[in-house]
């Protein structure tokens, strides 16, 4: 299984399955009943943009599940790190 990842030095979008998921305290629910994974996840290889190994908080995952490739080329990165569709105005 592959998810999206942003390289925080580049602000560049890339996919990695070589991944590994630490930390993981479960599903947590706030108080709008909103569930979240508690988690980390690192990557086991090298970013290939800046040579880096990043460590994400599971929420900064972006899942490809449902995502077609179209939509995954419409995914700008923005500059904190998080993601906009691109969409028609």
């Amino acid at each position: 299984m592959k998810f999206l990842f942003v390289c925080p030095e580049k602000n560049r979008l890339f996919e990695s399955a070589d991944f590994s998921v630490l930390e993981n305290s479960g599903v947590i629910v706030d108080a709008a009943g909103n569930k979240t994974l508690d988690a980390k996840v690192a990557l086991n290889e090298h970013c290939p943009f800046c040579g880096q190994k990043h460590v994400y908080l599971a929420s900064e995952i972006c899942c490809p599940f449902g995502t077609s490739e179209n939509e995954r080329n419409s995914i700008e990165v923005n500059n904190h790190g998080g993601f906009k569709e691109n969409t028609p105005d």
